[in-house]
C-alpha cells in the first residue's frame, strides 16, 4: 500500500500530465512509479469506468489491463441482460477476472460470486477495489482458467463469464477464438458441465459465422457498440441449446443509454425482402442513413430496412434511402443536397474543397479518393462515394438534417 505522502501526491496531481510529472521533481518519500500508475489509471477510468474514478481507494494496475477492460456502460448492459435471464440470487464465476469491471456489475444481482485471475497483481487490485466498491464478499482466487474449472462440481454455478485474452506474442492481436487464452473452443464442454450458461466476451473483429461453427449451443450473439464504435461481440452458450441463435446489435450512447436494439435469427433475416432503391428516387431533399458499426457488424440489413421503412441503394451498398427522415434509425442520417456523377467534368466542382469523405461499396479507399480529388478533411459537407443498383458510381453530397 502507498504511504500517506504518495497518496497526497496522487490526489494533488490527478489531472496533471503524466509525462510532465515523470520528468519533474517530486517530494522525498513519494513512490513515483506507483503514483504515476495510479494517476494514469484514474485518468483512463474517468472516461471508461467512471464509478471507479469516483470511488476512493481504487487501485489501478498497469495500463494494458485498463485498455482491455470493459467500459462501464457495456458492463452494465450485460449485467442487465443477465439479470433478465437469471433473475437475482444466482451463483456465478468470472474465470478471467481482469480489472473486475464485468464481474462487479454482474455481481450486484448474484448471491455468490467468484473472481478468478491468473495475474497476482490484478487479484490484489480486485481485492482492494471490490472492498472500496462495497462488495468485499466476492471470493478471489489466483489461477489459470483451466485450473479453476478443474475444481468445481457439476452444476455448482448458474453462470460462467470469461473474456479470453485477445493478444498473442509481442502484442499481436488475435481474432480466432481458439487462438485466444484460454481456448474456449477446447473448454466449452467442461464449462457447460459446470454451469448451464456461459457468456464469452470476444473481439469485435471476430467473424460471427466462424464463431458459430467453433462454439456449440450458442443461443445469443450480442454485437455491442459504444457511441457508434463496435466494442465487442458477446456470445451466450446454453447447455443443450440446439436451435438457431438470435443476433442482437445495440449501440450505447454517451449517457450509458442503449439505443434501438435490432434482433433477428439469420433465417428470419434472410426470409425478409431486400428492398432496393430505384436510382431515380435519389433527389435533393430526400435522406440517406448509415448504420453505426455494431449494426453493420450484425449484417441484419433486411431487418433494419423493415423496421425503419428504408431501402438500400444496392445489395452490397449498406446505405439506406428514404423519402422522409426516418423517425428512429440505428446510425446517422443525412439529407441529400446533390448527386455528383463520377466523371471528370462533374468532379471538377469538388476538387480542392473541404468535406468529410467516406466510401461504401466503391473500388477506391477514402484516402485514395481524398488524395486524387485533393479534398481537405472536415467542414459541414459530407461526401460518400458509392455504387447504385444500376452499377453507376456517384458521390452523394450530403448535409446533416436541420433540427426540428
Amino acid at each position: 500500500m502507498a504511504n500517506n505522502l504518495t497518496k497526497q501526491f496522487i490526489r494533488n496531481n490527478l489531472t496533471a500530465d503524466v509525462r510532465t510529472l515523470a520528468l519533474g521533481s517530486h517530494p522525498d518519500g513519494v513512490d513515483m512509479q506507483y503514483a504515476l500508475t495510479q494517476i494514469s489509471g484514474w485518468q483512463a477510468a474517468r472516461l471508461k469506468v467512471p464509478l471507479w474514478a469516483a470511488t476512493e481507494d481504487i487501485v489501478y494496475p498497469k495500463h494494458l489491463s485498463l485498455e482491455q477492460c470493459t467500459s462501464q456502460y457495456i458492463a452494465q448492459y450485460k449485467a442487465s441482460f443477465i439479470e433478465g435471464l437469471l433473475g437475482s440470487g444466482f451463483k456465478m464465476a468470472d474465470i478471467t477476472g481482469g480489472m473486475g469491471v464485468d464481474c462487479f456489475f454482474i455481481s450486484r444481482s448474484a448471491s455468490q460470486v467468484q473472481y478468478n485471475e491468473m495475474s497476482a497483481e490484478l487479484c490484489d487490485c480486485a481485492r482492494a477495489n471490490f472492498k472500496a466498491l462495497g462488495r468485499p464478499e466476492i471470493e478471489i482466487s489466483c489461477s489459470t482458467a483451466e485450473d479453476f474449472i478443474s475444481h468445481p462440481e457439476p452444476d455448482s454455478l448458474d453462470l460462467i463469464y470469461l473474456d479470453p485474452a485477445r493478444r498473442g506474442d509481442a502484442g499481436r492481436k488475435l481474432i480466432s477464438i481458439s487462438d485466444c487464452q484460454p481456448d474456449t473452443v477446447a473448454l466449452q464442454d467442461d464449462l457447460l458441465h459446470i454451469a448451464p450458461k456461459v457468456m464469452v466476451k470476444l473481439s469485435p473483429m471476430l467473424d460471427i459465422s466462424r464463431a458459430l461453427t467453433e462454439l456449440r449451443h450458442v443461443s445469443r450473439v450480442m454485437v455491442i457498440g459504444l457511441e457508434g464504435e463496435c466494442k465487442e461481440i458477446t456470445l451466450l452458450m446454453q447447455r443443450d441449446f440446439d436451435a438457431e441463435p438470435t443476433i442482437t446489435a445495440v449501440d450505447i450512447n454517451s449517457n450509458g443509454t442503449p439505443e434501438m436494439a435490432v434482433s433477428s435469427a439469420k433465417s428470419n433475416e434472410n426470409a425478409l425482402p431486400l428492398p432496393i432503391t430505384d436510382p431515380q428516387q435519389l433527389q435533393p431533399g430526400t435522406f440517406i442513413s448509415e448504420p453505426s458499426a455494431p449494426y453493420m457488424k450484425s449484417a441484419l440489413f433486411r431487418t433494419i430496412a423493415a423496421r425503419t421503412g428504408t431501402a438500400l441503394l444496392h445489395p452490397d451498398t449498406h446505405l439506406f434511402w428514404s423519402k422522409t427522415e426516418p423517425a428512429r434509425f440505428p446510425g446517422r442520417t443525412f439529407m441529400i443536397e446533390g448527386i455528383i456523377p463520377f466523371d471528370k467534368k462533374s468532379l471538377a466542382s469538388i476538387i480542392k474543397t473541404q468535406a468529410n469523405l467516406s466510401v461504401r461499396n466503391f473500388p477506391e479507399s477514402a484516402s485514395q479518393l481524398q488524395r486524387r480529388l485533393k479534398i481537405r478533411d472536415g467542414g459541414t459537407r459530407y461526401l460518400i462515394a458509392t455504387t447504385l443498383s444500376d452499377s453507376r458510381r456517384i458521390l452523394l453530397n450530403l448535409c446533416k438534417p436541420k433540427i426540428k
